[in-house]
């Protein structure tokens, strides 16, 4: 079987979907859409996309005259957000590119989405650059940004965790590593927007239990999966119990529930 013929691997990214969007991703991901507000008809774009949770949100209100394109670099997300969305009222495509050379033309979109991703891009400014590309003169960047790791409980303790055991937690880090908003209006700025507003928002992520929550960071979070695979037979036990140690403050009737911070950028040219 040739390269381009081989079946995608789907493993992170449907653990990623099972575990990570309900427990992690959905709350602040309507959060994000309700400051928006897509309109009916909109060209939207959500950058980095991962299994499309904020482009089928953003699908509902486009509604059958819009149009809706997710782009995420990993083959899996791609593939298991296709399967996810054969069959909607609102067009919708999936593309696997890179965040820094997406291959729509300018001023193609009226919204372009970019939830927990802009810290992950190898080149933030060109991010933003590229993003401000692919707008129209009155389109808008919606992104959320995780804050500091002390304010994401969940973070902090796979974090702790890991360095406690000896291994570099520096990918796990990358989450939280785009915290400062004064670095956020930087990067912003430099790209070419110019009407910015950044809030603060505090609320709370919710698994079903500590098991999920550790499920999904584990193995379907490419850059905690990544961290996790550092850690030495002997201490993954010592780990895991460490992470339940930390958590477990946060449990009532079986159910994790910690605090977590993002911040929610509304951009226009």
């Amino acid at each position: 079987m040739s390269p381009e013929n081989q079946p995608i691997d789907t493993t992170t990214a449907e653990a990623y979907e099972r575990h990570m969007v309900p427990g992690m991703f959905a709350h602040w991901t309507e959060l994000v859409i309700g400051v928006v507000a897509p309109q009916p008809g909109d060209q939207v774009l959500d950058m980095a996309c991962g299994t499309g949770i904020g482009a089928r949100m953003a699908a509902r209100f486009a509604g059958p005259t819009g149009n809706v394109i997710g782009v995420d670099i990993d083959p899996g997300v791609i593939e298991v957000a296709r399967r996810l969305t054969q069959s909607t009222r609102t067009p919708m495509e999936w593309h696997c590119a890179d965040a820094l050379q997406v291959p729509f033309k300018d001023a193609t979109f009226d919204l372009c989405l970019c939830l927990q991703g802009l810290q992950f891009f190898k080149d933030r400014h060109a991010g933003f650059a590229e993003i401000r590309r692919m707008l129209k003169p009155s389109g808008r960047l919606a992104a959320s940004i995780w804050g500091p790791l002390e304010y994401n409980i969940g973070h902090y303790a796979v974090v702790q965790a890991l360095e406690s055991q000896g291994v570099d937690a520096s990918a796990a880090k990358r989450a939280c590593s785009f915290s400062n908003p004064d670095d956020i209006r930087d990067a912003a700025t430099r790209a070419g927007f110019s009407r910015i507003q950044l809030r603060t928002e505090d609320g709370v992520s919710h698994f079903t239990s500590i098991q999920s929550f550790i499920d999904g960071m584990t193995q379907g979070s490419p850059s905690t999966r990544y961290a996790v695979a550092l850690l030495p037979e002997s201490g993954r036990d010592e780990f895991l119990k460490q992470v339940r140690r930390m958590l477990e403050p946060h449990v009532a009737s079986g159910e994790l529930r910690y605090p977590m911070r993002t911040h929610v950028l509304v951009a226009q040219p």
